[in-house]
């Protein structure tokens, strides 16, 4: 069904994601950027380079359904999984997490240190998505089914994947914000 509120909750949401970017990282120092509390952690930088990675997958999906060449594949109109994979995904992906989970190869950040510029890359992207979103207001949300772009055996409603993406963008960005109140957290 068309769900005009939905999306508009969505694009609150995400838009909720942007200001508290904003608020928490727009003055950091690159050493700040880049610190990870131990080797196998994260930086805020690679948060959101993370979050820029796996929005983006959705762009190529996203542009097909707007633009009306949209098509699902066998698959995706009779996979009897597809409500499960979308509840499971919704589920895992809570803003915050009741456990770690290690992100699929295809969507994990640089290992590389990032300049600051990079955080206006994660504005107009997230501005990017947003648009794609709001472009969705017009489209049946529980009819079309998307597959994940990691495998495209899982698939789930558009609903579903935009529920748990604006989850994933918090989730984090309050994994970021944790970064940042780490006792060991660079000074200025």
């Amino acid at each position: 069904m068309i769900d005009e509120a939905f999306i508009r909750e969505i694009l609150r949401r995400d838009s909720e994601a942007k200001d508290k970017v904003i608020a928490e990282f727009s003055d950091l120092t690159i050493e700040q950027f880049n610190w990870k509390p131990n080797p196998h952690s994260w930086s805020i930088a690679q948060c959101l380079h993370h979050l820029v990675i796996s929005d983006s997958a959705y762009f190529p999906q996203l542009k097909r359904i707007i633009d009306g060449f949209y098509k699902m594949s066998l698959w995706q109109k009779y996979n009897p999984l597809s409500r499960k994979f979308g509840q499971l995904l919704k589920d895992q992906l809570q803003e915050q997490p009741t456990k770690k989970m290690k992100a699929p190869k295809k969507i994990q950040p640089s290992a590389s240190n990032m300049n600051l510029e990079f955080v206006e890359g994660y504005y107009k992207n997230l501005d990017s998505f947003m648009d794609y979103i709001s472009k969705c207001i017009t489209v049946d949300i529980d009819k079309i089914i998307i597959a994940s772009p990691i495998t495209s055996i899982i698939t789930y409603s558009l609903r579903d994947a935009l529920q748990f993406l604006a989850q994933h963008e918090h989730r984090h960005i309050n994994q970021a914000i944790r970064i940042k109140v780490n006792e060991g957290f660079p000074k200025k």
